[in-house]
């Protein structure tokens, strides 16, 4: 062991390999020798020093249009697992996985008054027991997802009007109340971070998330990477103006992309269509009740061809579709990702969206920026947020002590 950690302090060659594992996913020698700048000597001992400790493997022959033909190299399965929890609404969704993003166990945690202390003496109170259903000890890290502007290099919740919360040192809190390093990022962004690694946008290095359901929220992935910004708020395009005398937002401004493209807009919407005597068949539905009306039957309604339920559709999905086209030309992504209900419910949305955005962006620009729906549903946020914990905090320490205890 003190051998092992001797060429690690010296180097530094493992952790990179092993953070370009888990970021890029399987990659030849050659490409690790691209990635990390280690030179092709260090990158092949240090590569059979990692699959003697059970920590990388090699996988099958990839194609080769001629000569020998190179391996992949990939972390092991279930060789660990880290811990990652999002926060929505008054509950927590708590998971484990495994270095490749599989989902190992998760637990729903509500908790009541929304308040920061009774949020992590929630999360924090039930870790220790979460723990002990699992196969083996998780990386002493935590990942945090939580709605909001957070100073993610400080692990500092700056605002939440959806929490109410404001200058909470959530990351510090939960440090003190667990013993472990935590990271705290906004709850879009970790969703986007597991789409670009190991759901729809992996098969990407420049993609965008955008999120859509009770808010709008985004994520920037460059190199596989999530860009943060100076206080970490990089992705905010629910809160860019999209109407100048548009409806008021909670942020203070007028006309914001959220108060006209997400859920509750949508909702609002219908109902103001529907006191005017717009005719739809959202009235024939059983105990139908105005103020009960809800995006997902909106959604269905026009999926079915309501006439006022995909005009209110339409109109939600084209503002988010100027909003795409205004990050093609600004940010020439290969993949935009559309996570949350409305995408994955709503196939008209995503069609009219899109198909705005071919309309006004660069041509060139939007015919080679792919689509597609996201393929994570709620534990999105814990494993996006696990893996913001690793990028942030990871230490070859926390892998060769267990590793040489398998040994």
């Amino acid at each position: 062991m003190e051998n092992i950690r001797k060429v690690w302090d010296q180097k530094g060659s493992k952790t990179a390999i092993l953070q370009m594992l888990r970021v890029h996913g399987p990659l030849s020698r050659i490409e690790l020798t691209q990635l990390t700048d280690l030179s092709r000597a260090t990158i092949s001992v240090t590569i059979n020093e990692l699959i003697e400790l059970g920590l990388v493997r090699e996988t099958e022959l990839r194609q080769s249009t001629g000569g020998r033909p190179a391996t992949n190299l990939e972390l092991v399965p279930n060789s660990h697992i880290i811990l990652g929890a999002d926060l929505n609404h008054q509950s927590w969704i708590l998971g484990a996985f495994d270095l490749l993003g599989n989902t190992v166990e998760t637990k729903r945690l509500a908790f009541s008054p929304l308040t920061p202390e009774a949020a992590v003496q929630a999360l924090a109170g039930e870790i220790p027991n979460f723990i002990e259903k699992l196969d083996k000890s998780p990386i002493p890290l935590l990942g945090i997802g939580i709605p909001g502007i957070v100073d993610t290099h400080n692990g500092r919740l700056l605002s939440s009007a959806v929490l109410g919360w404001q200058q909470v040192e959530l990351g510090a809190m939960l440090e003190q109340a667990l013993g472990w390093p935590t990271a705290v990022l906004n709850r879009s962004r970790a969703r986007g971070l597991s789409e670009c690694r190991y759901g729809a946008g992996k098969d990407y290095r420049h993609m965008i998330y955008i999120g859509v359901d009770s808010g709008i929220g985004a994520g920037i992935y460059v190199n596989r990477e999530l860009i943060h910004g100076a206080l970490g708020g990089a992705g905010e395009i629910g809160h860019t103006t999209v109407a100048i005398d548009g409806p008021l937002c909670p942020c203070g401004n007028s006309g914001c992309l959220q108060m006209l493209s997400a859920a509750p807009a949508m909702e609002l919407e219908a109902r103001r269509l529907l006191r005017m005597g717009a005719i739809s068949s959202l009235h024939l539905q059983p105990g139908f009740d105005l103020q009960m009306l809800k995006a997902d039957d909106i959604c269905r309604a026009a999926e079915q061809g309501d006439e006022l339920a995909g005009q209110v559709v339409s109109g939600a999905a084209t503002y988010l579709g100027i909003t795409m086209a205004n990050l093609i030309n600004l940010l020439n992504p290969e993949a935009i990702i559309l996570g949350g209900t409305i995408p994955k419910d709503c196939p008209l949305y995503v069609q009219t969206a899109v198909k705005v955005m071919r309309q006004r962006a660069m041509g060139q620009l939007s015919a080679s920026t792919v689509v597609q729906i996201g393929q994570f549903k709620e534990i999105g946020g814990a494993l996006g947020a696990a893996n913001m914990a690793l990028d942030r905090h990871m230490s070859f320490t926390h892998f060769s002590a267990q590793a040489s205890i398998a040994k």
